[in-house]
């Protein structure tokens, strides 16, 4: 028996003996508030809904019980944001501190484009073809991608603690307040510099990470204290990786299409990217 079917057994017990601990008050606070649906915009409330019941599926709720019950959660307070891949919730550790934790859904679809990003990279061997154990898989390559990014420096969320598909990470945001996206800031303070912090970023990723984003955008860049905080990162391939120029092409790309819809005045991208891999033209 490995150790997925031993946690089924568990999860099976813990179905049966219906815990009332802790857990429970937090997840029962979640679903009569709504898990706070003033942020979460422009859906119905069937889609409200969904945005528990994507995630909280039985194997979810068991592992994010004993967060709550051993730490190092206290409680969780609402949706930061929703999406197909997962859902980021507010909570709070066991010394009142805010903290982000992403939730991977459990989902065919999304684990079969996951493999794309982690087939050819050297760090992952072996490549399960279970869906769980591919999310599974998917969430812990996002943590390792962080720690590498955050230990030389980068401007990433501080990787906390992961379990399954149950990330713990760094809050960005004033209080309860989360940090806005890039993409909703119209008018960003001193564009010219948050241009060359990300490029900084693409180029310091690459040569001291060791590491490709993949998919980085203004859809995945947050705006914090005037300073960009990358998020998202679960993505990102080793720069050893067979598609790891290709990749670094698109975000190269994405970033200066958006600077120049801004107005900024910007190099020739194809410069940048010959000036991060170190070649001169």
């Amino acid at each position: 028996m490995d150790d997925f079917d031993k946690e089924s057994e568990e999860i099976d017990d813990f179905i049966e003996e219906k815990s009332e601990k802790k857990f429970d008050n937090s997840i029962d606070q979640l679903e009569k508030k709504g898990i706070d649906y003033n942020r979460i915009r422009n859906i119905d409330q069937s889609k409200k809904r969904a945005v528990i019941e994507s995630v909280f599926d039985e194997r979810t709720v068991f592992n994010l019980n004993k967060l709550l019950i051993n730490g190092p959660l206290d409680r969780v307070e609402g949706v930061i944001s929703a999406g197909k891949e997962a859902n980021v919730y507010l909570a709070y550790d066991t010394e009142g501190n805010e903290v982000a934790i992403k939730i991977y859904k459990i989902d065919s679809n999304t684990s079969r484009w996951m493999r794309n990003y982690i087939i050819g990279d050297p760090r992952f061997k072996k490549i399960p073809h279970n869906v769980s154990k591919t999310i599974f898989l998917w969430a812990s390559k996002e943590f390792k991608n962080l720690k590498r990014a955050y230990k030389v420096g980068l401007s990433v969320p501080k990787p906390i603690y992961i379990r399954n598909n149950i990330l713990i990470m760094e809050y960005i945001g004033f209080e309860s307040i989360p940090a806005p996206l890039l993409k909703d800031i119209k008018t960003p303070k001193e564009p010219l510099n948050l241009f060359s912090e990300i490029l900084n970023f693409i180029k310091q990723l690459y040569n001291k990470a060791k590491l490709v984003h993949g998919d980085l955008s203004e859809f995945n860049i947050l705006y914090h204290n005037q300073q960009p905080v990358i998020i998202d990162i679960s993505q990102a391939v080793s720069t050893q990786h067979p598609k790891a120029e290709v990749y670094l092409a698109r975000d190269i790309k994405n970033i200066f299409n958006f600077f120049d819809k801004l107005g900024i005045q910007t190099s020739n991208p194809e410069d940048f990217y010959y000036d991060v891999i170190n070649i001169d033209v």
